[in-house]
This record gives C-alpha cells, structure tokens and sequence, in this order.
C-alpha cells in the first residue's frame, strides 16, 4: 500500500496531546499530520475552517479524522472537496448539537467560571474514573492548553452548530468509530449520520467518549482497514 497521510482534528481540547495513545499504533504507512487550534483565542467553526484548510497535505492522498468537537469541522472541510482527500473518519463525532434534547437557553450554562471549577475537578477525578497515571497525566497537560474562555466558546460552538447539509455533500467514504459506553455522544447521533450518509461504515469500540485515549490498538485497527481498504488506493497500489 501507498504512504497516506492522516490529517488528525482535535477534540474540545484543540491540540494533539491525547493523540499520542493512538499514534503508537499506526502503521509506517500511514504518516500523521496534526493540527492544533489556538489555544488563546476564541474561534468557532467558521474562524477554524480556514484554518485547516491551510493545513492540509499538498503532496499526496490523505484522510482527515475528526474527533469529537471537530467532527462537524471535518465535514465542513470535506464539504470543500479539497484535492487528495480520500476519505473521513469521525470518532464520537456529531453533525449538530449532539445532545438528545436542545434547548436553546443550554448555551447560557457555557461561561468561563463553570469551565474553571469543571476542568480543575475533571482533572482531579480523573483516576477515579479508572484512567492510568499516564492518562491522567495526559489528560491533565491538554486541560492545561486552553482557557476556560476557550472551552466555553467552543462548547457554545457545538450548541449551535449544524452541519447535515455539508454532510450530505461529502464526496468521500465515511468510517465512524463509536464508543459503545459514550454518555455524551449517544448512538443517535450515529444514526443522524447514516440517514443522511448512507454509505458511512461504522466500528463499534468498547469505550466511553475518549475512544482513541482508552482504546487505541482497536481504534488503530479500525482506521488501518478503512484506508487499505479505499479504492483509490487500492487503484494506485
């Protein structure tokens, strides 16, 4: 198989610290390119696009892989039909609010000062939840990245974002790999996508939200034989 490059878009945290778990596990070939989002500054969707677009490989196929919060930006980006895109994988990913229930006033819970106390618990709790001294450390050293400020925009961002027009625009195949003990990204947010996409693949991984940082050899192995298995490599193999 042909080298590909596999363009990683961060979750809420918005830089490549908790792809380490899951870079461990990728093949040679598949090259990892990744993209980080200003830690200090408070971009949405829009401001981010433009972003990533100018980040892109320009030297050969690759496929772009949206993490939770940047599900919704891997489709706006795929939506471009930019060249040398082959294909996308969401991971607890959504094309809008992903909440079951979306109330318009929820965005008002999204201030500094809850993001303040919620980060500092998080990060206390963390081996509680069962996560290792790496993980947790890991963890930690993403949360320290961004500002309250900067969550809270972004989390305002995914309250009002709505993606299934450019959804259903994308020219690519689709792999979504699912969390099957996700409580923050539920199954219906998957079947959102299928309706809209019918050709999306999907991978069931015995995970809560964080997928890549819990599971990544299963997570590594899903996403190796989504790109063996593109045509258009195969074509050039």
């Amino acid at each position: 198989m042909p080298e590909i490059a596999l363009v990683l878009l961060p979750g809420l945290h918005g830089s490549d610290v908790q792809f380490r778990p899951l870079l461990k596990h990728l093949p040679p070939r598949i090259r990892p390119v990744a993209v980080n989002y200003p830690p200090d500054e408070l971009l949405g969707y829009e401001e981010l696009l433009p972003r990533v677009l100018a980040a892109l490989p320009t030297d050969g196929p690759f496929v772009l892989l949206g993490e939770s919060f940047s599900g919704p930006l891997a489709i706006m980006v795929a939506a471009t039909q930019p060249k040398g895109l082959v294909g996308v994988i969401l991971c607890a990913a959504f094309v809008r609010n992903p909440l079951w229930l979306r109330p318009g006033w929820l965005r008002y819970f999204a201030w500094p000062p809850f993001f303040r106390f919620g980060t500092k618990l998080a990060v206390a709790s963390a081996p509680l939840r069962g996560l290792s001294p790496e993980l947790t450390s890991l963890y930690a050293e993403a949360r320290a990245l961004f500002t309250p400020a900067v969550m809270a925009h972004r989390v305002r961002a995914v309250l009002r974002v709505d993606v299934r027009d450019a959804l259903a625009r994308c020219p690519v195949p689709i792999l979504y790999l699912r969390g099957n003990r996700d409580r923050l990204v539920r199954r219906h947010n998957l079947a959102e996508i299928i309706a809209l996409q019918y050709r999306v693949q999907s991978a069931d991984i015995d995970a809560p939200h964080m997928v890549l940082q819990l599971q990544p050899a299963a997570a590594a192995a899903s996403i190796t034989g989504f790109v063996d298995n593109l045509e258009v490599l195969n074509e050039r193999a």
